[in-house]
């Protein structure tokens, strides 16, 4: 301390004018006229540390020692010359035709049926079998068959004894359609729909996915959930929340496909025999993991508009829908992406022989008021789906470009191709 302050002794100071009264300068102690020698008090804690004052030792940018971030990693430069990229090419392009040739094969070897019944209760007899229009049905059979001896589909309406007068459609419409030979199995039966917009975006999330889970949900969260929710279809006059709530569960295909498929007699054309079919099995089993059993009791909600036929005196102990195991609904409330979609209803596990047979389907689901259709679609697919050609066709488009351009290539490469790196053809070998 005592340094410090001898050199603040030693420190000359800052002369000053220090004006006085009526402008005159005042005299210090020494007689100096006007000027005084100020000494700067240096005070001694401006030399001592301050802890306050201490900045952290900035953090290192460099990015660490390693192969990585230093660019050390070893790289590959391959040359491609003509000698390692034709035979890629050539090889994809056979790839590419194999794989294009068995799924074009695998395509075309599935058989299917359609029988359009959408008029059913309008155009067909009520007495005895008909032919339905040309326009109504498609078969499509891989083997050879003759054409002739296939019979054209039938139909039959049969209207109910006591029909709902508020149901659009009623009755039932049964149908008969003949094999050339035996499908094998598993064979699948499907309702197929055509002109339904189900890809509209407030009906697609339409519905709650709390219902879906099993939750017992409360109004707000059917009605108010951000997103996914059940407007338009809440609740119904006296306030009690749908089950399931929202537009595609309200929509849901009712059409009921009889259990069992009966065997006709092609020489009497009565039934012979019959042939159970099941509703198992029909959807993936890991939509069982999404959908739960509800906890509301039967009072707490009612079942959606449509669903009135189902349940006309709403829910109870005995009727409450398990969605866990209704495998139909789950079907249904997978939106389809087009308008011409299809949903597994009905499956047979064994193959199905040759023969003439005849499906019942009970009408509650109109289609005519927006030009739909809607058909019995009945098929045994294949190892990779249904009768789609389209992929096996794109592989081999693919193939037949990728070998194409492998072989002009190859063909340039041969008549007007050079050796690589012939040094004879740099700029300053040139004359």
């Amino acid at each position: 301390m005592t340094a410090l302050a001898n050199i603040g002794k030693s420190v000359t100071g800052v002369f000053r004018r220090n004006p006085g009264k009526g402008g005159q300068s005042a005299q210090d102690e020494n007689g100096l006229d006007g000027m005084v020698e100020v000494e700067d008090d240096v005070d001694a804690s401006e030399f001592e540390d301050d802890e306050s004052q201490k900045t952290e030792k900035p953090k290192s940018r460099r990015p660490k020692e390693t192969k990585f971030t230093q660019q050390r990693i070893a790289s590959f430069n391959p040359v491609l010359t003509p000698k390692s990229v034709l035979p890629i090419y050539f090889l994809l392009g056979a790839l590419f035709l194999i794989f294009g040739g068995v799924m074009l094969n695998n395509a075309r070897r599935v058989d299917e049926i359609y029988v359009f019944y959408q008029d059913c209760d309008k155009n067909a007899p009520t007495g005895d079998f008909a032919n339905v229009p040309d326009d109504h049905y498609q078969y499509t059979f891989h083997k050879d068959y003759n054409k002739d001896d296939l019979p054209i589909p039938q139909w039959k309406y049969v209207a109910d004894s006591d029909p709902d007068p508020e149901e659009t459609q009623t009755g039932t419409c049964q149908l008969r359609f003949a094999t050339p030979y035996a499908l094998d199995g598993p064979l699948f039966i499907y309702y197929h729909i055509r002109n339904f917009f189900a890809n509209h975006r407030r009906y697609v999330l339409s519905f709650s996915e709390y219902q879906i889970i099993g939750d017992k949900a409360s109004l707000g969260q059917v009605k108010d959930n951000i997103g996914i929710n059940c407007k338009p279809l809440v609740r119904n006059s006296e306030g009690k929340i749908y089950y399931p709530c929202g537009l595609i569960a309200n929509a849901m295909f009712n059409d009921t496909f009889s259990e069992t498929m009966q065997v006709i007699s092609e020489d009497t054309g009565n039934e012979v025999d019959t042939i159970a079919l099941t509703n198992k099995n029909i959807n993936w089993s890991s939509d069982k993991d999404r959908y739960k059993k509800t906890k509301y009791s039967p009072s707490d909600v009612v079942p959606p508009p449509y669903w009135k036929k189902q349940f006309p005196d709403g829910y109870n102990d005995t009727n409450m829908p398990d969605i866990h195991e209704w495998e139909e609904f789950q079907n249904w409330m997978r939106s389809p992406a087009f308008s011409k979609f299809s949903r597994l209803i009905k499956r047979y596990d064994s193959s199905l022989p040759k023969g003439t047979y005849q499906l019942d389907i009970d009408l509650h689901w109109p289609v005519t008021m927006y030009n739909g259709k809607k058909a019995v679609y009945i098929t045994h697919g294949s190892s990779i789906g249904g009768r789609n050609t389209a992929p096996g066709i794109i592989y081999l488009v693919g193939g037949s470009i990728c070998f194409l351009l492998a072989l002009i290539s190859l063909i340039s490469h041969l008549t007007w191709g050079r050796a690589t790196a012939d040094t004879r053809l740099l700029s300053w070998n040139k004359s």
